[in-house]
């Protein structure tokens, strides 16, 4: 169980999230869909550990995360360059977390030149794929998707999603949507959150799932 106690996250003086609390199951896919400057972006990097929060608790298991060794929350960002090491190719940085076989580069529909390339020299689609890859190791346990697809063409992006969903079904994985698409979040998510002014929000858990891309 993932949970989020009472989080709060002030940034830049403006209060992003107020006391806000949920939880996932392993398995479980929640789609979060909110409009641009809502502040979706900074929770992602602060329930990866990749920021603070001002407040509050993310418990795994009902325990805090350590604070060293590899995280268990992976986040791929909108823009998946700022993960990226400029100066060392996507295979080197890939291979930091764990060395994939030829069979994973298959299914995410990855050409193994890319890995001998440094992230200037790939597209933004490109990259979004490898940064999926490398979160995708074994040891992560809950995966934050920050519009992560929404670079790929229709053929490619349902060929990511049904990775991400056998992964999800399979391990267990819990998956963390956020996209402005909601039609993705209606075919690919469980659950899905809508936060409003004031962190208030509706919520709605789909009892039938169009899974099919």
């Amino acid at each position: 169980m993932f949970s989020v106690d009472n989080l709060t996250v002030v940034q830049g003086g403006k209060r992003l999230w107020d006391g806000i609390s949920f939880s996932l199951t392993a398995g479980e896919r929640l789609g979060i869909s909110a409009p641009s400057g809502f502040g979706k972006t900074t929770l992602g990097r602060v329930l990866a550990q990749w920021q603070s929060a001002t407040s509050g608790q993310i418990l795994i298991a009902g325990k805090p995360l350590e604070k060293k060794g590899y995280c268990p929350i992976q986040l791929v960002p909108q823009h998946p360059e700022q993960s990226f090491n400029p100066y060392r190719t996507t295979g080197e940085s890939l291979r930091d977390a764990w060395n994939p076989n030829a069979h994973w580069l298959e299914r995410m529909v990855i050409n193994p030149v890319w890995l001998q390339r440094r992230p200037d020299e790939l597209s933004g689609g490109e990259l979004a794929r490898i940064a999926l890859l490398r979160a995708l190791d074994p040891r992560t346990r809950y995966l934050i998707a920050d519009e992560v697809t929404a670079q790929l063409d229709a053929h490619v992006q349902a060929k990511i999603w049904q990775v991400l969903l056998a992964e999800a079904a399979h391990r267990p994985l819990g998956l963390i949507v956020f996209s402005h698409n909601k039609s993705l979040l209606d075919k690919v998510c469980s659950r899905i959150w809508i936060p409003e002014k004031e962190n208030k929000a509706s919520c709605y858990v789909k009892t039938h799932l169009g899974l099919a891309m």
